[in-house]
């Protein structure tokens, strides 16, 4: 279960200071510039969106939306605005949290904090073994570090026991055990060490290699993390007769008579502003009106995102000569378009008719 922050390369530090909050709090964060591939949100994640005046000039951009409207569909989506700049289109009309005054930021931080404890719940929050913080972690290391140390002595000990057995074990008559302590005695006097008490000070660099070893074993035992449970795969929605149709608000009133033209042949039809993710996925047909206004709705921006989601490609209808934004031409290049305000009025119905089917 992790909070991804997802923000432009630009807003790093900020990011990182946001990071270092959520670790506090034992909460799992990881930071997400767009520059690498992340694993897909999953059920139990969230994903935290930067928004600020550099977002919108990011080089993965892009990317970033993406990721934003995959979270967003799960209900895993949470957006911070660093200054007054708007969210990307397709956000831009959902709750958001104000992050805008600095001096204040830690307050909203906070207010981040608790949004998603509610969303995460208990499994969210790390346990006291996994949050340690970086400075834990790196006195975790210099632990490693000296119980290796307190092996060494032990090595050298079991190399010199070994050496000094073979050697008595060599000739017409082996030694045995008292030959051994003996050896053990002559190595100790050759480097200034009491004979009767080199073999004490064996046994206690053997005596510290094992405890070293058991604490080494018990240590990577608690660090070992739980099983993180399989997300459970709900069954996809099942298909209806429904076409779902995705226009700005502004143009409502312009295609009412192609609506009810449909609708008097018995077609039924869903506008996405009653729509979710689930009746998305249950579209027979998905019908985007493209005009200047509509590439600027936040609704149809996600209409067209769910249809890819969800391997629906959407109809295409200009009821106004608009040029394909980047962010749509993404998902509606190679469709080919009906250019409705091209044709004469009375016979629009009929061709929007025609492209139903």
């Amino acid at each position: 279960m992790t909070v991804y922050v997802a923000h432009a390369p630009a807003d790093r530090e900020t990011a990182e200071a946001l990071e270092r909050f959520l670790e506090r709090r034992g909460q799992f964060s990881e930071l997400d510039d767009g520059q690498t591939a992340q694993p897909p949100v999953q059920a139990g994640d969230v994903l935290v969106l930067l928004v600020s005046n550099v977002l919108a000039f990011a080089q993965t951009r892009l990317r970033l939306e993406q990721r934003a409207l995959d979270a967003w569909a799960e209900g895993r989506l949470i957006i911070v605005k660093l200054d007054k700049s708007l969210a990307p289109v397709g956000l831009r009309d959902l709750p958001a949290l104000d992050a805008s005054d600095a001096e204040t930021r830690e307050q909203t931080w906070h207010t981040l904090g608790n949004v998603l404890r509610d969303m995460l719940g208990p499994a969210g929050v790390r346990t006291p073994a996994q949050s340690r913080p970086r400075k834990a972690q790196g006195s975790s290391f210099a632990r490693v570090l000296l119980l290796l140390a307190l092996m060494a002595p032990g090595l050298i000990v079991i190399a010199a026991s070994i050496s000094i057995w073979l050697v008595n074990r060599i000739g017409p008559r082996p030694g045995g055990w008292p030959e051994l302590i003996a050896g053990i005695e002559s190595f100790g006097s050759r480097y200034g060490l009491p004979p009767a008490a080199t073999p004490w000070l064996f046994a206690l660099a053997l005596a510290l290699m094992v405890l070293a070893i058991a604490l080494l074993l018990r240590g990577g035992s608690r660090r070992r993390p739980p099983a993180t449970p399989e997300p459970v795969r709900t069954a996809p929605t099942p298909s209806t007769d429904a076409v779902l149709v995705a226009c700005a608000e502004s143009d409502e009133g312009r295609i009412a008579p192609l609506i009810e033209a449909a609708k008097a042949q018995g077609r039924a039809i869903v506008l996405v502003s009653e729509a979710d993710a689930a009746a998305v996925q249950a579209a027979s047909a998905i019908v985007i009106f493209c005009s200047p206004a509509a590439f600027e709705s936040d609704r149809v921006k996600r209409a067209v995102y769910l249809a890819d989601r969800y391997g629906k490609r959407p109809v295409t209808v200009y009821i106004e000569a608009a040029a394909l934004p980047e962010d749509f031409g993404h998902f509606l290049a190679g469709a080919q378009p009906l250019l409705l305000f091209e044709a004469p009025e009375a016979d629009r119905p009929q061709a929007f008719l025609a492209v139903l089917g």
